[in-house]
């Protein structure tokens, strides 16, 4: 008979019993917690042990004999109330390693978004979307704190949506919100197709408003010229001149380089970053105010791979001294207004999350491709000037020119008979 017995402080009674194997007659000893502090369902729970044990101590491997072993447990603990994700996912574990001798992969949230860095860094995402990946993986575990070194698969719906309305509340646009748990919504897409996880917790989650989100405005040929004129810097002076002419983001336009640029063809081909992983090439020809430019720029001999723009191309973005914020003095210098920003912020009032304003660097993107319309370009070549790979994301770059449709007007015929022509 199976007997039970406390161990020093510990408020769970053990149980102990023989089991004897009937083709070789080795007897074995079981020792377990009975995981019961009452004396009469520790004995109830001991003696179903021993029977179970004895149960399966028949003929048949030695391997599927311990399988036994292993399922007589998990009954146990399914009886006793403590079955749950984690304990099913340690016996399957057990199973699987011995059916086949591979270990069952087990991931916590934060383990897994680690792995889910790395293979996209593997797969050579563009550094742009890259650190997008790891600031969006960051607020994440940041906001779960202890909760992200749980099982993967802990994360619930209500977690997911209770993150996004700490993301909505920290003053984020409603397209920056729905770009975060876009984002760590393919963390568990990635998941599900490794068999790790059988939901996506921020797949339930409902449609949000995104008309609060910030939309960019283009410059005038006029603005343009200011921005070149109250330009700091000759290098300064190229970089409008490129992005305005060729609506290269700032990355790709401020780390241009001399390869790229062939002024024989007047073409400048170059993959851009955000695209690099795809190498899908873009060729601009490069217009005449540009190619002045760019002539008269001074190009090192020994160095023909080198940056067109050697000091600029070693300073980043997004810094507080980044070119961001260089050029936005510029635009403050030659008084062309910033536009709208995101939100206002009152006097007092803690700054929540990032603040855009209507027209930035970026914007000459806008510029660039609302010039092509205005000059009548196709939208399919535009497309293939701007590396844009679907309408609906080209359509956000593509603005109306208001000149352009005030004379559009204007030629429409009149219906009151005095003003009509003859």
């Amino acid at each position: 008979m199976a007997s039970i017995y406390k161990r020093p402080k510990s408020k769970k009674w053990q149980c102990q019993f023989y089991v004897t194997n009937t083709e070789t007659g080795e007897i074995t000893k079981v020792r377990k917690s009975t995981g019961f502090t009452n004396k009469k369902l520790a004995q109830q729970f001991a003696d179903e042990q021993e029977r179970t044990h004895k149960a399966v101590m028949v003929a048949g491997s030695d391997r599927a004999m311990r399988a036994k072993f292993l399922l007589a447990e998990a009954v146990a603990e399914i009886e006793r109330e403590t079955f749950t994700a984690p304990t099913a996912r340690k016996y399957i574990s057990k199973l699987l390693a011995l059916a086949t001798g591979e270990e069952l992969q087990s991931y916590t949230l934060e383990t897994w978004c680690e792995e889910w860095i790395r293979r996209k860094e593997r797969d050579k995402s563009s550094k742009a979307t890259m650190a997008r990946y790891k600031s969006h993986r960051d607020a994440l575990l940041e906001w779960l704190g202890t909760r992200s070194k749980r099982p993967l698969e802990a994360l619930t719906s209500q977690e997911a949506r209770q993150w996004r309305e700490h993301l909505q509340d920290g003053g984020r646009a409603g397209k920056t919100v729905l770009s975060y748990t876009k984002d760590a919504g393919a963390i568990y897409r990635a998941a599900i197709r490794e068999g790790l996880v059988s939901f996506n917790p921020f797949a339930s989650l409902e449609a949000i408003d995104t008309s609060d989100s910030q939309e960019r405005r283009p410059f005038t040929g006029e603005e343009v010229s200011k921005l070149i004129i109250a330009a700091p810097s000759e290098e300064w002076r190229g970089l409008v001149l490129v992005a305005a002419y060729t609506g290269l983001r700032l990355g790709d336009a401020s780390r241009l380089s001399w390869e790229a640029v062939d002024l024989e063809a007047k073409r400048i081909t170059l993959i851009p970053s955000k695209t690099a992983r795809k190498k899908r090439e873009v060729r601009i020809p490069i217009q005449e105010d540009l190619l002045a430019y760019l002539l008269a720029a001074p190009v090192a001999e020994d160095s023909p791979t080198s940056p067109v723009f050697p000091s600029l191309a070693t300073l980043k973005v997004g810094d507080r001294a980044g070119l961001s914020q260089a050029f936005a003095k510029i635009m403050a210098k030659a008084g062309v207004d910033r536009g709208k920003p995101s939100r206002i912020v009152k006097e007092g009032e803690a700054t929540k999350g990032r603040i855009t304003w209507e027209r930035g660097f970026h914007s000459l993107r806008h510029t660039f491709t609302t010039w092509l319309r205005g000059c009548g370009v196709s939208e399919e070549d535009r497309m293939a000037l701007t590396g844009h790979t679907t309408r609906d994301s080209h359509a956000i770059y593509s603005h109306a020119d208001e000149t352009a449709l005030r004379d559009a007007i204007d030629k429409l015929p009149s219906l009151n008979p005095k003003k009509s022509k003859p």
